[in-house]
């Protein structure tokens, strides 16, 4: 558990730095939506392009890393929904969202510097397998499902085909899946980075981390524990705890995944709420309440959670 800390508390403490230099005004929203852009389209796709150049994959598809990560991420999401319709009487919008909170993580903010410090450049093969396929598959089916929901003139119109297309295109545009895309068809083709560019390569890739978690830091003063605290813990239960159990469980006692894969997958499965479902939450007027204090209480508790995780993968055998 002492190694846990170790690894937890000085990131959170570059998050908390984040989140006092906003919160006392020592810099503005626009420096932190600046900062924010620079990690997203420049230094998290070069430690991603960086990284999978070098990176040797497996000659098989994995598809048990897969349907251990997102078969756990659906099932959550469908308890988590139905439990907000029947049990907690939420509209189907709302159920919808409180259940996607169940499932999506902060994984490139916050999975991403966690699992890289705490495992090894070595377990970012199964972290950006499953992140390959991350947005296209939780926002396209959010999105069709909140379109579900919609009524115009008394009739649900959910134009699947335009959200797919629309996914699409989004996941293609996205910054991530090119440095995930162009790091993979380089490293298949067996030239190594010459040494000039690799160095410069790697001093962007090397703020990457520190950055993200400071624009965390900093995003988070945006949201609020506002209302909806019985919807927001039952997403935050789901989110930290049974998904990555789920995940843990399919991973090592169905597929049986090597050691280091389990880990990867169930610590990114652990990761908070992140701040997209706030953000679609209010784009759809859906939950918006629950889904900012899901962000905040999730990400508060998973001090705790992360902790007791890496503990358990981190141990001495």
């Amino acid at each position: 558990m002492e190694v846990a800390l170790g690894l937890v508390l000085p990131i959170f403490g570059v998050i908390g730095l984040g989140y006092a230099a906003v919160r006392s005004k020592l810099l503005g929203a626009n420096v932190i939506d600046g900062l924010d852009a620079y990690v997203f389209t420049l230094a998290m796709p070069v430690l991603l392009f960086r990284n999978l150049a070098h990176t040797e994959f497996p000659a098989a598809l994995p598809w048990g890393l897969w349907i251990s990560y997102y078969g756990a991420m659906l099932a959550v999401w469908a308890v988590g929904s139905l439990i907000a319709l029947y049990i907690l009487r939420r509209p189907a919008k709302d159920s919808v969202m409180l259940g996607f909170g169940c499932g999506q993580g902060n994984t490139i903010m916050l999975g991403l510097p966690i699992i890289l410090t705490g495992f090894g450049p070595e377990a970012g093969t199964p972290v950006f397998l499953i992140l390959a396929f991350h947005g296209i598959i939780l926002f396209t089916i959010a999105t069709f499902l909140l379109e579900l929901t919609r009524v115009r003139d008394g009739v649900a119109q959910p134009r699947f085909q335009s959200i797919l297309k629309e996914g699409l295109l989004n996941t293609a545009k996205n910054p991530v899946i090119i440095g995930i895309a162009g790091g993979v068809v380089y490293g298949q083709l067996g030239v190594p980075l010459p040494a000039v560019i690799d160095n410069s390569l790697e001093m962007v890739a090397g703020s990457a981390i520190p950055c993200a978690l400071f624009v965390l830091g900093g995003m988070l003063t945006r949201y609020a524990i506002r209302r909806s605290i019985g919807a927001a813990s039952m997403t935050s239960l789901f989110k930290l705890v049974a998904h990555p159990a789920l995940v843990f469980v399919l991973a090592q006692f169905v597929f049986g995944l090597e050691p280091l894969w389990v880990a990867a997958a169930t610590v990114l499965a652990g990761m908070p709420t992140g701040v997209y479902s706030s953000i679609l939450a209010n784009r759809y007027g859906a939950a918006p309440g629950a889904a900012s204090s899901a962000v905040v209480l999730s990400t508060a508790a998973s001090l705790v959670t992360l902790t007791v995780l890496l503990g358990f993968f981190l141990a001495p055998a």
